[in-house]
């Protein structure tokens, strides 16, 4: 086997194992999605398991197909769902917090009830 080879065998194998801890990620995103029982614990699975998902399937993919313009449209489509989703799940949580939606038995003691009304 020359190097050549290794290094083929190599880059399969690691595109192959991000690809599938970026799908793993993506299952626990969901089973998260569907078992935890409130709507803030929901959010925090959902928003850190599919951008960490995401991010690990594209890298798989940079690392299966490498190449420059490859590595541009990924590198940005990562820096892009590393800036958007952050902000995203918080407008969520934010917008669940402004309905109402009750907070989970060991975080009852709410600092911010007062001002639920201007937020």
């Amino acid at each position: 086997m020359s190097a050549l080879d290794l290094l083929e065998t190599a880059q399969a194998i690691t595109g192959a194992a991000l690809l599938a801890g970026g799908i793993a990620l993506f299952v626990v995103a969901g089973v998260g999605l569907v078992r935890f029982p409130d709507p803030y614990t929901r959010l925090t699975a959902v928003t850190k398991s599919g951008t960490l998902g995401l991010v690990l399937v594209l890298l798989g993919v940079m690392v299966t197909d490498p190449g420059l313009a490859t590595g541009i449209k990924l590198g940005l489509a990562i820096l892009l769902q590393l800036l958007t989703a952050p902000i995203g799940g918080l407008a969520l949580s934010r917008g669940t917090f402004r309905s109402g939606a009750a907070l989970p038995r060991p975080l009852q003691y709410d600092e911010m009830s007062k001002h639920r009304g201007n937020l």
